[in-house]
This record gives structure tokens, sequence and C-alpha cells, in this order.
């Protein structure tokens, strides 16, 4: 049987050879029936499925037809969508419902071009051009998810690195520990002004800095958060702390408050500079969250150092360093006939800074009380006491034999080291030897070693060891020292003449426990701890004073005493670091070296490279 005359097989053929293309399918059977209308018309024969479909494909096609005309600028907007949206969904939190939009529009753009355009997106992959391209666009995307997952992971676990030389934006030991052992959240709001297209250069530099600093210590715990709030705009947080006061007037200013106390402190930087505002921020956090004030006291009446004085032999600053740690500075001033005289029971710590005058009898018996942990009515106090005293070549004898009784020795002579002085300065010596079995949070903190300890005048200390004291150096001179008897003269004695000055080395910083005076009963058992004495004393009291303070690492050698004494060891550390200006500087031959290299020499790496792909693929 002839095989074109069947209808089944001329289907079948006729099926195998139509466009797999709708488009180009459609234009066939468009042209078929048009060949067709001039033959004479056949039988009526019963609608097939896919004759039915006709009419409604007919329909849709001119859409089809636009979509195809007008491809390139779809999947143009397509990628922009899907691009934008992803990028606002990734940095935007806000504003993610829109960025969801925007990538379910471009993907029915993208996808709706793919399907009309089926057959060419399918030949175009299928080609050599195709798979090349695809694999670039796999590489990218491979790419692209490897930059996306390491910013993710980075944004999730954020760290920060201090690359300069000082450490000039870490956090301070003693910061690191206050954070970590939060009682309560805290939050600090920073109360700034939307004005960063006017505002001054300062002004600027000040607000990074709070911001800088906030979130450093918001990078270091979970129960420390920051805000920043425009006055202006936020009256109803303005008047929470402070009240009926115009918005306009608070600027500049940081609270910190404890969420669960409700306690909070208010800020303002004690310098312009800003440069103690880590340790404001952790002095208002302890406040914030309720940590009891200890009390520290400077006796007062008998030419002692002035904690209010401003001038430079004042003592100022140093009242400054323990207030920013947290403590309450008081000063106990004691009227020379006054005869009823007691260190008060809330006393931390007792200060004797420099006296110049003699020590009546009834404050001799007062200070021994509080050295003994009595009151003067002799009851027990909560501990013996703590003390701390700065001493002088010329420090009174009454003040001498009083701290002998204890089993401290206070020389008259004046110390001048000859391989550890300032240069320039041989009155002043240069402490760099700490005694290592000295108490570690006086000397080494947190294992930094402290500054050079400039103490100008100097003079030495003693011991008295024996069964009811044990005392320590915390530091001590070099070997090629000398003890003058003249505050003026430079040069030793040593023509080994009965005139000849002493040789040291010699220590004008230590620290003594004591269980009593000197003849006083041995204890027959082991004494607790609050039943020990501790004093800290040292030879000079110029290296405190305020034109001193800063100068080198004197600030933290006392600052950390106090701590140790009182018992805040979390508090000890090396205070902030000063800002370390660097500049480079460049002669002419290296700003021109810099300048060409950066003209030329990448430029010329990407041409050379460029040629080489040209060589290997010609």
């Amino acid at each position: 049987m002839d095989s074109s005359s069947n209808p089944e097989s001329d289907g079948g053929e006729r099926e195998a050879l139509q466009p797999k293309d709708w488009r180009r399918r459609r234009r066939s059977e468009r042209t078929e029936f048009q060949a067709d209308a001039g033959q004479q018309a056949q039988p009526r024969v019963p609608e097939t499925s896919e004759e039915l479909s006709r009419p409604l494909i007919t329909f849709f096609e001119p859409t089809l037809d636009l979509i195809a005309l007008y491809s390139g600028p779809l999947i143009l907007a397509g990628v922009v969508g899907l691009v934008s949206g992803i990028v606002v969904v990734a940095f935007i939190s806000s504003m993610r419902l829109y960025g969801y939009i925007d990538i379910a529009i471009g993907a029915v753009l993208l996808a709706g071009v793919g399907a009309v355009l089926f057959s060419n997106v399918l030949t175009a992959f299928l080609s050599r051009t195709g798979r090349y391209g695809a694999n670039t666009l796999i590489l990218i995307g491979a790419f692209t998810g490897i930059i996306v997952v390491a910013n993710v992971i980075s944004f999730e676990n954020n760290s920060r690195i201090d690359v300069t030389a000082t450490n000039q934006f870490s956090l301070g030991n003693r910061t690191k520990d206050v954070l970590s052992n939060l009682s309560e959240n805290v939050r600090a709001t920073a109360f700034y002004k939307n004005e960063e297209g006017t505002e001054t250069p300062d002004l600027a530099i000040r607000r990074n800095k709070v911001l800088n600093t906030l979130e450093e210590f918001d990078s270091r715990t979970s129960k420390f958060t920051y805000r920043v709030v425009d006055p202006d705009l936020k009256p109803e947080i303005v008047a929470k702390f402070f009240g009926a006061r115009p918005a306009g007037f608070v600027t500049e200013i940081v609270v910190v408050e404890g969420m669960d106390s409700g306690e909070f402190d208010v800020l303002r930087p004690t310098d312009a500079n800003y440069t103690q505002l880590e340790q404001d921020l952790v002095t208002s956090t302890l406040v914030a969250t309720g940590r009891e004030k200890k009390v520290i006291y400077f006796l007062a009446g008998h030419g002692e150092r002035d904690i209010n004085g401003p001038l430079s032999d004042g003592y100022a600053a140093v009242r400054s360093g323990l207030e920013g740690d947290n403590y309450r500075v008081e000063e106990l001033f004691w009227e020379p006939d006054n005869v009823d005289v007691e260190v008060p029971l809330d006393a931390a710590l007792l200060v004797i800074a420099s006296p110049t005058s003699n020590l009546p009898e009834a404050h001799e018996t007062a200070l021994d009380q509080f050295l003994e942990g009595l009151q003067r009515d002799s009851t027990p106090r909560r501990e013996h006491g703590r003390m701390i005293f700065l001493a002088e070549p010329d420090t009174p004898i009454s003040f001498k034999n009083f701290f002998s009784d204890w089993g401290l020795l206070i020389s008259t002579g004046y110390i001048r080291d000859i391989d550890s002085s300032v240069p320039g300065l041989p009155q002043t010596i240069s402490l760099r030897s700490f005694n290592p079995e000295a108490p570690l949070e006086i000397t080494l903190p947190k294992g930094e070693r402290l500054q050079n300890v400039f103490m100008p005048g100097a003079t030495a200390i003693g011991l008295l060891q024996d069964d009811l004291r044990s005392g320590l150096p915390i530091a001590a001179t070099s070997s090629n020292s000398y003890l003058i008897d003249e505050p003026d003269r430079v040069e030793p004695i040593t023509d080994g003449s009965s005139e000849s000055d002493q040789v040291g080395p010699f220590v004008p910083a230590v620290r003594l426990q004591s269980i009593g005076q000197v003849g006083a009963p041995i204890p027959t058992s082991q004494p607790d701890p609050s039943e020990i004495s501790d004093l800290i004393m040292f030879g000079d009291s110029d290296f405190l004073s305020n034109s001193s303070y800063n100068q080198g690492g004197g600030s933290d050698l006392f600052l950390n005493s106090a701590n140790f004494l009182v018992g805040d060891y979390s508090l000890v550390s090396i205070r902030p670091k000063q800002f370390s200006f660097r500049e480079f500087n460049l002669d002419a031959n290296e700003y021109d070296f810099v300048r060409f290299s950066s003209w030329l020499f990448l430029p010329g790496i990407m041409g050379m490279m460029a040629a080489l792909v040209w060589w290997i693929r010609r």
C-alpha cells in the first residue's frame, strides 16, 4: 500500500516536520491554512483538542509578540529589579518588603522573557558561546555568593582590630573587665542633632569619637547598647532625663542608664578633646548599675597637698583620676589643735600626701587606731587600715617617727641615679626596674608593663622585717645611684672618704603588711587578711602633681596601688594611652616615585596581562 495515501502516516510526518518554537509553528499553520483556502472545501470533520486550543493561543499571540519585540528592555528591567531588591534586602532592613517586591518583579520579567524566547535561550546556552557565557555566569555567581556569605558572617560576628602603634582605639583592660561583669543591661543615649551637613569640623570629630567608643563598648558585651537621639525630634526622651529643660540645650551629652535599676548618669566629657571619654563612660556605667562607691580620704591640716588645687603643685589631677575609677574622694581636715579626731568608718583608703608640719599626738593616735582596725572607743572596725603615704626627704620628723613605729624608715637624702635619670634633669630619677615579686596588679597589670615613672627629688625608704610585718620593694634604682644630703648638688662624692655618698640601689616605692606596731606581741595563729594593715609608701610626691601627673607611668602606679589596696582588682590596669601623632613625610624624589608608580605601574601590569592573554588566544 502506498504510504502517501495513509492519513496517519502523512499526519505523523507532518507533525515531525513542524517547528518546536510556538511562533514558527503558528506561522507555518497560517501558511498551510491559506494554501488550502483555494482548494475545494472538504467535508467537516470533528475538531481535535489541538484545534480547539488554537483560538486561545491566537488571543495571547499579540502579547507574546510584544514580549519578544521588547525582550531586551524587559531583561534589563528584570536584572535591575533583582539586583536592587537584593541590595535593599541585604542592607536596608526597614525597606525589606520593597526589596522582596523588586526581586519578585525582576524574577517574573526574566521568567516571562525566558518562556517566550525559550528556543532562542536554549539555542544560546547550547552553543559554544553560550556554554562559555554560562560558565562565566556560574563563576560570577559563585564569587558573589562567597562575598555575600563572608559579609554576612562578618556582620553577625563582628570584631574590630586596632592597628595603631599605641592602640589608640582599643579599650583598656579595666574597661573590658567592667563590661564583662555587668550585672544588668545598660543603655547609653547620645544626644546629637541631625545636622551632619552643617556641623563644625570639631563637632564632627567629637561626635565620631563618641560613636566609635560606644560602638566598641557595644561590641564587647550584649548587655551594653546605645542609641543616637536628636533632642529636637525626640523631646519625650529629653524630658525623661532632663524634665522641662529645653531640648535645644541638650546636645553633646551622653546618658548611661541601667535598664533594671532605672538609675542613670549624665555624662559630659571632662575635656574638650575627649581624651578621658572611655574612663568617663566606665564611671557612668558603674553609677548606672548601682555599684557602691568606695570612699578615699586625703588627710589635710598638716600642710599636705591640696586635692582641689588647680596649680602645678596641686593634686586636682589625682582626685580626677580616682573619681574616674568610681571612687568618692573626700578631704579629711584635722585642725592642729583638735584632739577629737578619727578616720571615718567608711574610709576604704587613707592617703597622706607630703605633709610639711608636725603630727600632733592626738592625730598620731587616731592614725594608729585606723591602722590597727580600731575606732576611737577601741571597738573593732570592719578591717585594719589601708594607707598610702607620699614622702619627701624633708618629711617632718613626727611623721617619720610614726611610720618607723610601723616598720617604714624615711631617709633624709636625695637619690641621684647616674644610669637611670631623665636626660638633662639629673635630679629626676626614672624608675624602670620593678620588683617581679611585688604585686603584679601594681607592677604588671593584666600583663602590661608600666611606663617609666619619673620622680624628681625622691628619697629612699627602708624596711624593718620581723615576725610582725612583711615588706617588699615595688621599684628600685640602678646600682649606679647615690644618696646625697644636698638637694641642689648633682654630682655624688665617690672618693672613698667619710664624706662619700651612700651607694645604691635604693627603694623609692615599697609595700608593707603589718600586724601591729614594732614591739607588739606576736600572734599565736595566722591572722585573717582583714586583721593585717596594708601600707604603700612612695619616696616622692611631685610625680603626682598636676604638672607631672600625665608624664610617664606615675599616675598608673599610684592608681593601681590604690585599686589594689582597696581590693578593686578589676580596676587595676594601664590607663588610656596618649594619642601619638605620626606623620609620614616624603621628599621630592619619593613623592615623584609614588605618584608615577600609581600612574604607570598598575596600568602597565594590566596592559601586560592583556597582551599575554591576546598572545595565547591568537
